[in-house]
């Protein structure tokens, strides 16, 4: 079985030319597989539903109305 080896780098598209760091070179053969990703894609996958984040904890919405409810630990925890 072949084992595959992986590295991660950025680098630039100059004339044709993908440049790889040194420390790649010697690890790797001559003929190697190569997968592009444009780096602010990659960078700008994961955006944010809303840019106004809440400063403190009185100021996110109420989910549940939680008035009038009853919790009694010893039923909670079967202890009766």
């Amino acid at each position: 079985m072949m084992e595959t080896q992986f590295a991660q780098f950025e680098s630039v598209i100059e004339n044709g030319v993908i440049r790889v760091p040194e420390r790649f070179i010697a690890t790797f053969p001559s003929a190697v597989t190569v997968t592009i990703v444009h780096t602010n894609a990659a960078r700008n996958r994961f955006k944010p539903k809303s840019k106004a984040k809440p400063s403190c904890i009185d100021e996110f919405p109420a989910v549940l109305d939680t008035k009038g409810w009853k919790f009694d630990r010893e039923e909670a925890n079967g202890r009766r």
